[in-house]
């Protein structure tokens, strides 16, 4: 799946709320509809992705995040407390507080060719706001998601994507969107493709 290309994204601003952040410790780490093992896989959550925790049962935790599920904006389930930590407590240490990227949703839309139904091509939006307000910093900020894409055959592909780019802060609480357009080689029949986790990252500061 390496002929996946991807291109292009801008940028977008406005306020955003504060709320209290926990952040996955892992990367592949699963929310399930119910807190066991057995429950059903939601989406796939990757290290250092920011959800809200709602409460626990057990060894498990609830939480949300926005972005995937289109009644109400957001995604709902269960990971294992195990993988979860106050924000706070696991901040990259030469980062500033203030320059964590809070996650506000994701969503994957594909088109199809007209005939034969195969994908030729989708478009990944990813949404992000600074916790904190900065003015008038060059931060370089790196967004991955992991897609999978299923033929024709049934076979599952995985297709991770992976972009960095800089930006000036210019207002408190800043909101960013990227665009990655990715184009798919129609030798694949591709008939679904999903996001399965997605994050993004400040990386460095100037």
């Amino acid at each position: 799946m390496n002929k996946l290309i991807w291109s292009f994204l801008f940028v977008v601003s406005c306020h955003a709320s504060a709320v209290d952040y926990y952040m996955v410790t892992n990367d592949y780490v699963r929310v399930r509809d119910k807190p066991n093992l057995q429950g059903r896989s939601l989406v796939m959550l990757n290290k250092g992705h920011l959800v809200i925790k709602l409460g626990e049962e057990g060894e498990w935790s609830k939480i949300y995040f926005l972005g995937r599920e289109e009644v109400n904006g957001r995604t709902e389930g269960w990971m294992s407390s195990q993988f979860l930590a106050p924000e706070n407590s696991v901040v990259n240490s030469t980062l500033k507080e203030e320059l964590i990227l809070a996650d506000k949703g994701a969503a994957l839309s594909c088109e199809k060719v007209i005939g034969n139904e195969f994908i030729q091509g989708c478009d990944l939006q990813l949404e992000y706001a600074l916790v904190k307000g900065v003015g008038l910093k060059n931060i370089k900020v790196n967004c991955s998601a992991e897609l999978v894409a299923k033929t024709l055959k049934g076979d599952l592909i995985p297709v991770p994507v992976s972009q960095t780019l800089d930006y000036v802060v210019s207002s408190p609480d800043e909101r960013f969107s990227m665009n990655i357009l990715m184009k798919a080689d129609l030798s694949y029949q591709l008939t679904e493709v999903n996001l399965e986790g997605h994050r993004c990252r400040v990386v460095e500061s100037l």
